[in-house]
């Protein structure tokens, strides 16, 4: 079965029967995060809430009015968990959650045509790709994939964009010889008689289950934001399309306003102005831990010289560091002293250290409160 969504990936409200709704309590799963869930599992004769695959996460929406948190495929049925049952036999009005749909759309279809121009013109096949809720890559069979490359295959992209290039899809039966152009990890073992071929142009046909714009003009622009190492002999490359890249740049330009705010300088001057900052916040590093050894070696000999010699200490300053009450403790070993010295991490005032030294009757008992 070939579910509405797959035949349009912009229809946005639909009526269909429902066909079952069974009790579950299988987790939700979102960007590759679990979480609980108890609830129903609606199926629907048919569907335009598109259930998670090809790489592609399910959408959400609603079923007169409830909410659907998930869609999974089981063969050739969808199965939309909602946490309210729907009637058997009744029609209901399905809406998709456009937003997130759209942005699905643009960062599969934008991977459709990254993975193309990789491969065709780099010689870099795609082995996998993940699209997160903030980023998406894909993983490439290489390590060796360099900025020249990543820079060419971005200006290529885009100006492909830019000619406003369709994007059709085409019905095949599993065993249309046709097939053999598009390119497959292999079609999973559920896989009924019809196939979807994903066709941008001449420049990539390719067999998928998810939804994808109509038209390249649609995904508005790609950013490729980087390499880093993947699994061993591979290499992910980074990246945005459409509206993911205009909002990313909204947060960077509300940043380096605030930035510019707290620095008092305008933002071509930030970097050097930080590094000057990062360069005295060491030296006053430096300086203030000479000063806490000195102030260190003051407290033991205050101890060491009292008059009488206490039987414990406790000591507790904001400045100190970890270094300073080691260093105390290390002075004052051999005193038959008991101390406990605690310290708090200079961002995170409910967090700290507490360090205990002395005979071990006493650090037996009390070490353990």
């Amino acid at each position: 079965m070939v579910f509405k969504c797959q035949e349009d990936s912009f229809l946005k409200e639909f009526t269909s029967r429902v066909v079952k709704c069974e009790e579950t309590t299988e987790p939700i799963v979102e960007y590759g995060k679990v979480s609980k869930f108890e609830g129903y599992q609606v199926t629907l004769e048919n569907t335009i809430l598109f259930p998670a695959g090809g790489g592609q996460p399910h959408d959400h929406g609603w079923l007169n009015g409830k909410e659907v948190v998930q869609v999974l495929r089981k063969g050739d049925e969808a199965l939309h968990f909602t946490r309210e049952p729907l009637e058997v036999g009744t029609f209901v009005s399905q809406k998709v959650n456009w937003e997130r749909r759209f942005d699905h759309m643009q960062q599969h279809s934008g991977q459709h045509l990254l993975s193309a121009i990789l491969e065709k013109e780099h010689n870099l096949p795609t082995t996998s790709w993940w699209l997160g809720a903030e980023e998406c890559y894909v993983e490439l069979n290489s390590t060796k994939v360099n900025n020249d490359v990543i820079q060419a295959t971005e200006d290529r992209c885009n100006a492909l964009i830019r000619e406003a290039i369709p994007v059709n899809v085409k019905f095949c039966k599993i065993n249309d010889p046709n097939l053999d152009e598009a390119h497959t990890r292999g079609l999973p073992k559920d896989c009924i008689d019809t196939i979807r071929v994903i066709c941008i142009g001449s420049i990539d046909g390719n067999m998928c289950c998810g939804t994808h714009v109509s038209n390249l003009s649609q995904l508005q622009v790609i950013k490729l934001l980087g390499i880093e190492p993947g699994k061993k002999g591979k290499t992910n490359v980074k990246f945005l399309v459409g509206n993911r890249v205009t909002k990313t740049l909204q947060l960077m330009l509300d940043r380096e306003k605030a930035l510019t705010g707290l620095l008092k300088n305008e933002p071509s001057k930030h970097e050097d102005l930080v590094q000057k900052l990062q360069k005295n916040l060491k030296i006053s590093n430096k300086n203030l831990s000479n000063v806490l050894m000195e102030l260190a070696q003051y407290e033991v000999e205050k101890l060491k010289n009292a008059q009488p010699k206490p039987k414990f200490v406790f000591m507790f300053k904001k400045e100190a560091t970890p270094d300073f009450n080691r260093a105390v403790c290390k002075g004052l070993e051999g005193e038959s002293l008991f101390m406990f010295f605690a310290s708090e991490e200079v961002d995170k005032p409910k967090e700290g250290q507490i360090l205990i030294q002395g005979p071990d009757e006493h650090i037996k008992v009390l070490g353990q409160q």
